[in-house]
Protein backbone atom coordinates (compact mmCIF):
# COMPACT_ATOMS: atom_id res chain seq x y z
CA UNK A 1 0.00 0.00 0.00
CA UNK A 2 2.67 2.28 1.26
CA UNK A 3 4.14 1.18 -2.79
CA UNK A 4 1.14 2.72 -4.20
CA UNK A 5 0.86 5.78 -2.35
CA UNK A 6 4.33 6.72 -3.54
CA UNK A 7 3.92 6.33 -7.00
CA UNK A 8 0.41 8.35 -6.77
CA UNK A 9 2.50 10.70 -4.95
CA UNK A 10 5.43 10.61 -7.75
CA UNK A 11 2.69 10.97 -10.24
CA UNK A 12 1.10 14.01 -9.24
CA UNK A 13 4.45 15.84 -8.50
CA UNK A 14 5.38 14.91 -12.53
CA UNK A 15 1.93 16.28 -13.40
CA UNK A 16 2.57 19.11 -11.39
CA UNK A 17 6.07 20.07 -12.91
CA UNK A 18 4.29 19.61 -16.27
CA UNK A 19 1.84 21.80 -15.84
CA UNK A 20 4.26 24.24 -14.56
CA UNK A 21 6.32 23.28 -17.99
CA UNK A 22 3.40 24.35 -19.61
CA UNK A 23 2.84 27.40 -18.15
CA UNK A 24 6.03 28.42 -18.98
CA UNK A 25 6.28 27.69 -22.39
CA UNK A 26 3.25 29.40 -22.92
CA UNK A 27 4.20 32.01 -21.20
CA UNK A 28 7.22 32.28 -22.92
CA UNK A 29 5.77 31.66 -26.50
CA UNK A 30 3.38 34.95 -25.70
CA UNK A 31 6.13 36.76 -25.07
CA UNK A 32 7.86 36.07 -28.23
CA UNK A 33 4.95 37.03 -29.88
CA UNK A 34 4.64 40.15 -28.76
CA UNK A 35 8.58 40.86 -28.87
CA UNK A 36 7.99 40.27 -32.79
CA UNK A 37 5.20 42.36 -32.89
CA UNK A 38 6.37 44.85 -30.84
CA UNK A 39 9.89 44.63 -33.46
CA UNK A 40 7.87 44.65 -36.58
CA UNK A 41 6.02 47.72 -35.62
CA UNK A 42 9.58 49.45 -34.68
CA UNK A 43 10.43 48.67 -38.06
CA UNK A 44 7.27 49.50 -39.83
CA UNK A 45 7.72 53.20 -37.36
CA UNK A 46 11.20 53.45 -38.72
CA UNK A 47 10.86 52.87 -42.47
CA UNK A 48 8.14 55.10 -42.20
CA UNK A 49 10.14 57.79 -41.11
CA UNK A 50 12.98 56.68 -43.24
CA UNK A 51 10.29 57.37 -45.89
CA UNK A 52 9.07 60.87 -44.85
CA UNK A 53 12.49 62.02 -44.60
CA UNK A 54 13.68 60.82 -48.19
CA UNK A 55 10.19 61.97 -49.68
CA UNK A 56 10.92 65.39 -49.69
CA UNK A 57 8.83 67.74 -51.95
CA UNK A 58 10.80 68.27 -55.03
CA UNK A 59 12.98 71.47 -55.51
CA UNK A 60 13.54 71.49 -59.36
CA UNK A 61 11.99 70.30 -62.25
CA UNK A 62 14.35 69.83 -65.39
CA UNK A 63 12.92 69.45 -68.92
CA UNK A 64 15.33 68.80 -71.95
CA UNK A 65 14.89 68.16 -75.57
CA UNK A 66 15.30 69.98 -79.02
CA UNK A 67 11.65 71.92 -79.39
CA UNK A 68 10.58 73.33 -82.45
CA UNK A 69 6.98 73.52 -82.12
CA UNK A 70 6.54 72.58 -77.97
CA UNK A 71 7.11 75.61 -75.51
CA UNK A 72 9.23 74.64 -72.54
CA UNK A 73 7.22 76.43 -70.30
CA UNK A 74 3.89 75.26 -71.41
CA UNK A 75 5.29 71.31 -70.86
CA UNK A 76 6.89 72.82 -67.44
CA UNK A 77 3.04 74.22 -66.46
CA UNK A 78 1.96 70.63 -67.58
CA UNK A 79 4.65 68.33 -65.68
CA UNK A 80 3.87 70.83 -62.10
CA UNK A 81 0.33 70.40 -62.45
CA UNK A 82 0.38 66.53 -62.64
CA UNK A 83 2.96 66.43 -59.79
CA UNK A 84 0.77 63.99 -57.02
CA UNK A 85 4.00 62.99 -54.34
CA UNK A 86 7.44 64.19 -53.35
CA UNK A 87 10.40 62.58 -54.36
CA UNK A 88 9.41 59.41 -53.79
CA UNK A 89 5.76 59.12 -53.52
CA UNK A 90 5.14 60.80 -57.30
CA UNK A 91 3.65 58.51 -59.52
CA UNK A 92 6.06 58.55 -62.37
CA UNK A 93 4.11 56.75 -64.66
CA UNK A 94 0.99 58.59 -64.72
CA UNK A 95 3.07 61.77 -64.97
CA UNK A 96 4.76 59.91 -68.27
CA UNK A 97 1.40 58.81 -69.84
CA UNK A 98 -0.19 62.51 -69.57
CA UNK A 99 2.86 63.82 -71.07
CA UNK A 100 2.48 61.54 -74.43
CA UNK A 101 -0.72 62.91 -74.52
CA UNK A 102 0.18 66.12 -75.56
CA UNK A 103 -0.31 66.13 -79.58
CA UNK A 104 3.52 66.96 -80.19
CA UNK A 105 5.00 64.42 -77.79
CA UNK A 106 6.63 61.51 -79.36
CA UNK A 107 8.50 60.19 -76.86
CA UNK A 108 9.19 61.18 -73.01
CA UNK A 109 11.35 59.87 -70.30
CA UNK A 110 11.08 60.79 -66.37
CA UNK A 111 13.45 60.14 -63.83
CA UNK A 112 14.45 60.98 -60.16
CA UNK A 113 17.35 62.49 -59.27
CA UNK A 114 19.04 63.09 -55.52
CA UNK A 115 18.08 64.38 -53.14
CA UNK A 116 15.11 66.20 -55.19
CA UNK A 117 14.84 66.91 -58.76
CA UNK A 118 12.76 65.52 -61.55
CA UNK A 119 14.46 65.12 -64.84
CA UNK A 120 11.81 65.08 -67.49
CA UNK A 121 13.41 64.17 -71.49
CA UNK A 122 10.65 65.21 -74.07
CA UNK A 123 11.33 64.26 -78.19
CA UNK A 124 9.13 65.91 -80.05
CA UNK A 125 7.03 64.83 -82.77
CA UNK A 126 8.16 65.66 -86.52
CA UNK A 127 5.45 66.48 -88.89
CA UNK A 128 6.45 64.10 -91.79
CA UNK A 129 3.84 64.97 -94.39
CA UNK A 130 0.98 67.13 -95.80
CA UNK A 131 -1.94 66.08 -94.95
CA UNK A 132 -4.56 67.55 -97.83
CA UNK A 133 -4.58 71.15 -97.90
CA UNK A 134 -4.34 72.47 -93.98
CA UNK A 135 -3.01 69.11 -92.13
CA UNK A 136 -0.07 67.56 -91.12
CA UNK A 137 0.83 63.64 -90.15
CA UNK A 138 3.71 62.75 -88.75
CA UNK A 139 5.51 59.33 -89.12
CA UNK A 140 2.54 57.44 -88.01
CA UNK A 141 0.03 59.08 -89.50
CA UNK A 142 -1.05 60.62 -86.89
CA UNK A 143 -2.28 64.20 -87.35
CA UNK A 144 -1.08 67.25 -85.68
CA UNK A 145 -2.17 70.83 -85.33
CA UNK A 146 0.38 73.17 -86.59
CA UNK A 147 -0.58 76.97 -86.75
CA UNK A 148 2.58 78.76 -88.04
CA UNK A 149 3.03 76.37 -90.64
CA UNK A 150 4.46 78.68 -93.99
CA UNK A 151 7.77 77.01 -93.13
CA UNK A 152 6.34 73.65 -94.09
CA UNK A 153 5.85 73.76 -97.67
CA UNK A 154 8.20 72.00 -98.90
CA UNK A 155 6.98 68.66 -97.15
CA UNK A 156 5.16 66.15 -99.65
CA UNK A 157 1.20 66.37 -100.12
CA UNK A 158 -0.93 63.37 -99.30
CA UNK A 159 -4.14 63.00 -100.31
CA UNK A 160 -6.46 59.97 -100.23
CA UNK A 161 -10.15 60.07 -101.32
CA UNK A 162 -9.60 55.95 -100.64
CA UNK A 163 -8.38 54.74 -97.39
CA UNK A 164 -6.94 56.57 -93.60
CA UNK A 165 -4.27 58.70 -93.18
CA UNK A 166 -1.95 55.87 -91.83
CA UNK A 167 -2.81 53.52 -94.00
CA UNK A 168 -1.40 56.66 -96.46
CA UNK A 169 1.47 57.41 -94.20
CA UNK A 170 2.85 53.07 -94.48
CA UNK A 171 2.91 53.69 -98.33
CA UNK A 172 4.27 56.61 -98.49
CA UNK A 173 7.19 55.69 -96.77
CA UNK A 174 7.43 52.33 -98.66
CA UNK A 175 7.46 54.01 -101.67
CA UNK A 176 10.01 56.92 -100.94
CA UNK A 177 12.03 54.13 -99.81
CA UNK A 178 11.65 52.10 -102.84
CA UNK A 179 12.60 55.04 -105.26
CA UNK A 180 15.94 55.56 -103.40
CA UNK A 181 17.97 54.19 -106.16
CA UNK A 182 16.24 56.55 -108.96
CA UNK A 183 16.83 59.57 -106.83
CA UNK A 184 13.09 60.52 -107.42
CA UNK A 185 11.42 62.25 -104.37
CA UNK A 186 7.62 62.62 -103.81
CA UNK A 187 6.00 65.77 -104.51
CA UNK A 188 2.91 64.29 -104.35
CA UNK A 189 1.10 61.47 -103.60
CA UNK A 190 -2.32 60.61 -104.24
CA UNK A 191 -4.65 57.58 -103.95
CA UNK A 192 -8.34 58.31 -106.17
CA UNK A 193 -11.52 56.97 -105.16
CA UNK A 194 -10.81 53.70 -106.73
CA UNK A 195 -7.59 52.76 -104.90
CA UNK A 196 -5.62 53.86 -107.86
CA UNK A 197 -1.99 55.22 -106.60
CA UNK A 198 -0.19 58.45 -108.58
CA UNK A 199 2.89 59.81 -107.38
CA UNK A 200 3.75 63.19 -108.46
CA UNK A 201 7.67 63.50 -108.02
CA UNK A 202 9.72 66.46 -107.09
CA UNK A 203 11.15 66.75 -110.82
CA UNK A 204 7.42 67.09 -112.51
CA UNK A 205 7.52 63.24 -113.67
CA UNK A 206 4.26 61.67 -112.57
CA UNK A 207 3.74 57.67 -111.55
CA UNK A 208 0.71 56.36 -112.33
CA UNK A 209 1.09 52.55 -110.63
CA UNK A 210 -2.36 51.34 -110.21
CA UNK A 211 -3.98 49.22 -107.11
CA UNK A 212 -1.90 46.41 -106.13
CA UNK A 213 1.48 44.95 -106.82
CA UNK A 214 2.84 48.35 -105.44
CA UNK A 215 5.83 47.21 -105.15
CA UNK A 216 6.31 45.19 -107.79
CA UNK A 217 5.92 47.45 -110.06
CA UNK A 218 8.27 50.12 -108.31
CA UNK A 219 10.98 47.86 -108.27
CA UNK A 220 10.36 46.98 -111.90
CA UNK A 221 10.70 50.85 -112.72
CA UNK A 222 13.80 51.39 -110.71
CA UNK A 223 15.75 48.70 -112.52
CA UNK A 224 14.12 50.20 -116.13
CA UNK A 225 15.51 53.50 -115.46
CA UNK A 226 18.62 52.51 -114.08
CA UNK A 227 18.79 51.06 -117.59
CA UNK A 228 18.54 54.22 -119.64
CA UNK A 229 15.37 56.23 -119.02
CA UNK A 230 16.77 58.18 -116.54
CA UNK A 231 18.87 59.67 -119.09
CA UNK A 232 15.15 61.71 -120.62
CA UNK A 233 14.14 62.71 -117.22
CA UNK A 234 13.95 66.13 -118.37
CA UNK A 235 11.20 64.90 -121.62
CA UNK A 236 9.32 62.76 -119.79
CA UNK A 237 5.40 63.51 -118.25
CA UNK A 238 4.26 60.44 -117.02
CA UNK A 239 5.27 57.09 -117.13
CA UNK A 240 2.25 54.64 -116.44
CA UNK A 241 3.28 51.26 -114.64
CA UNK A 242 0.07 49.42 -114.60
CA UNK A 243 0.84 46.85 -117.12
CA UNK A 244 1.46 43.19 -115.83
CA UNK A 245 5.47 43.19 -117.31
CA UNK A 246 6.32 46.70 -118.72
CA UNK A 247 5.41 49.99 -118.59
CA UNK A 248 4.33 53.21 -120.89
CA UNK A 249 6.21 56.59 -121.33
CA UNK A 250 4.29 59.84 -122.00
CA UNK A 251 6.64 62.26 -123.65
CA UNK A 252 6.55 66.13 -123.25
CA UNK A 253 8.06 66.50 -126.74
CA UNK A 254 6.26 63.28 -128.58
CA UNK A 255 9.54 63.59 -131.19
CA UNK A 256 11.55 61.86 -128.34
CA UNK A 257 9.92 58.48 -128.63
CA UNK A 258 12.55 58.00 -131.47
CA UNK A 259 15.61 58.74 -129.18
CA UNK A 260 13.77 56.34 -126.40
CA UNK A 261 13.40 53.20 -129.11
CA UNK A 262 17.62 53.62 -129.43
CA UNK A 263 18.33 53.18 -125.48
CA UNK A 264 15.11 50.57 -125.49
CA UNK A 265 17.60 48.16 -128.29
CA UNK A 266 20.99 49.32 -126.46
CA UNK A 267 19.99 48.08 -123.21
CA UNK A 268 17.23 45.36 -124.07
CA UNK A 269 18.31 42.59 -122.13
CA UNK A 270 18.42 44.50 -119.34
CA UNK A 271 15.25 46.13 -119.76
CA UNK A 272 13.98 42.48 -120.45
CA UNK A 273 14.91 40.80 -117.30
CA UNK A 274 13.24 43.99 -115.41
CA UNK A 275 9.76 43.31 -116.58
CA UNK A 276 9.85 39.88 -116.28
CA UNK A 277 11.28 39.87 -113.35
Amino acid sequence: MATQNRRGANRKTQQSADNRAGVLTSAFSSLSTVLLFAVLALVIYGAGLLYKQIDKPLTNVMIGGNFTFLETAELSELVVKEIDGGFLSIDLSRLSDVLREHPWVDEVSVRREWPSILKVEVIEEVPIARWGEKGFLNRLGEELLIENNSHLGALPVLRADFGSSRDMMENYQLMAELLIPTGLKIAELKRDSLGVWFIDTATGVRLVIGRDQVSEKIRRFTTVWAAGLSQQLKHIRTIDLRYPNGLAVAWKDGALAGAWQEILEGNREKISGAVQA
